[in-house]
């Protein structure tokens, strides 16, 4: 006869199994994906600990356009007025230049009963996702306890962005000035 820890392994094994392998239509969102972002952690000029966005690209469906804002010292690779993408080498750049990365995006669903989805995301995740382009998407805790975005399905945007109203910045000067 199996021990009662045993078979609560057992039971717990199999319950995460069936649950990995399931998730039904009403866990999910679909819709367009909308934003786009990567925050960090830094010290500013008064020793102050605080978030701040590297990157923060929002697609305007209306009138396809691409608005937001990035510092090209950091993040310029990541950007090129179509799309937003965080190669390997750029992640571990960032990761080795502030205490905490994370990138963001917001999924705007179709249906009016969901609301958005606006959760961090892996490097893998958030590159997967193309900005102005549909994905069925769900959540997750991640390993650090924080919740993270699962892409389940997605499509590509179809057409070309007509305009992109991107601003620069300098993170150095904006944490410098007082």
């Amino acid at each position: 006869m199996p021990s009662r820890r045993n078979f609560l392994a057992g039971v717990s094994v199999v319950g995460a199994v069936g649950v990995a392998g399931c998730v039904s239509s009403a866990d999910t969102t679909t819709g367009s994906v909308l934003v786009k972002s990567i925050n960090v952690e830094v010290t500013t000029s008064d020793g102050r600990t605080t978030s701040i966005d590297l990157l923060n690209v929002l697609f305007e469906r209306s009138e396809n356009i691409l608005h937001g804002q990035y510092d090209p010292e950091y993040t310029g690779s990541a950007f090129d007025d179509q799309f937003v993408t965080v190669s390997g080498s750029l992640h571990e750049e960032l990761k080795n230049q502030f205490d905490d990365v994370r990138y963001f995006v917001n999924v705007n669903p179709t249906r009016g009963d969901k609301t958005p989805v606006n959760i961090a995301a892996t490097q893998a995740e958030f590159n997967e996702l193309t900005l102005g382009g549909r994905a069925t998407v769900s959540t997750r805790s991640g390993e650090d306890r924080f919740r993270y975005l699962q892409v389940h399905d997605i499509e590509p945007r179809t057409q070309t962005v007509s305009d992109s109203n991107i601003r620069t910045f300098s993170l150095d000067s904006t944490i410098n000035s007082d």
